[in-house]
């Protein structure tokens, strides 16, 4: 609607909004509450549909705080249908709409991973959601989609830049072991082994209590020292996972044999 036509028609306008605020507003939460109830049951494709319907019925309204909301609810629900650049297209949206908070920004840089919108777009929505600070897990949780792209194809350059976030996330994340495990896989991809072991081995013992989890770490620095050449060490740590029933036999089968023929076929 044009300006001019605007001011003509502004009181009809706005009498028409009033009187058909209240059917309007139940339709709105009528298919908002839809919309969630579908996505409790992973029917993410219907609760799409269910929440597009919710926003239909703003139009040219002015816009407010529940279509913020129902416009996030859209854009997880295209997450998690794998509908990528929709839910980029919705969040970038919400960040025009809703202002720029560190929310969806992070949720920005996952969807732009996800959509592979290319590096440059993806980790400029992380840095800025840095700046504005926000939730420390769904912060992490873009780091690690970010960690992982860079590890899988990323350059030299692009791993020493999620290499130095992990580094400044370290001193409020090092009491959780899942960020732990990542980081130290970053690490072993920067070839930079040694720190991942010293990373690895702080995640052993932070999960004592938990022989399957600790598991994990001990696996991680076997491999540590098998890439620095401890082969012996390496032997040694695998043999003790095996017989300890934990980790995936088959693959430490493997790694037994394989480190056998380093060692001059002894157990180390």
């Amino acid at each position: 609607m044009q300006k001019r036509q605007g001011l003509v028609i502004a009181l009809p306008v706005a009498l028409l909004l009033f009187s058909g605020c209240g059917a309007r507003g139940q339709a709105v939460r009528k298919y908002r509450s839809l919309g969630i109830a579908e996505m409790q049951k992973q029917n993410y494709e219907a609760a799409i549909d269910a929440f597009r319907h919710a926003t239909d019925y703003y139009g040219t309204a002015q816009q407010d705080k529940e279509e913020a909301d129902i416009l996030g609810y859209l854009a997880e629900a295209e997450y998690r249908a794998g509908k990528y650049e929709d839910a980029l297209t919705h969040y970038e949206l919400l960040l025009q709409k809703d202002g720029r908070k560190a929310a969806y920004l992070d949720l920005a840089c996952a969807a732009a991973v996800k959509a592979d919108k290319g590096w440059d777009t993806a980790l400029a929505y992380y840095e800025e959601a840095e700046k504005a600070g926000g939730d420390r897990a769904l912060h992490l949780e873009a780091l690690y989609l970010l960690g992982e792209t860079a590890r899988s194809k990323g350059s030299a350059a692009e791993l020493e830049t999620i290499r130095a976030a992990y580094e400044k996330a370290y001193p409020g994340a090092k009491e959780d072991s899942r960020f732990l495990l990542h980081y130290g896989d970053l690490l072993v991809s920067a070839k930079k082994t040694e720190e991942a072991f010293a990373v690895f081995e702080a995640g052993e013992k932070l999960t004592a209590a938990n022989a399957e989890e600790q598991a994990t770490f001990r696996e991680r620095e076997a491999v540590c020292q098998e890439y620095r050449g401890e082969y012996a060490d390496a032997l040694q740590r695998f043999t003790a996972l095996l017989e300890s029933g934990l980790g995936d036999k088959e693959m430490l089968e493997h790694e037994i044999a394989f480190l056998k023929t380093r060692v001059g076929g002894n157990d180390g």
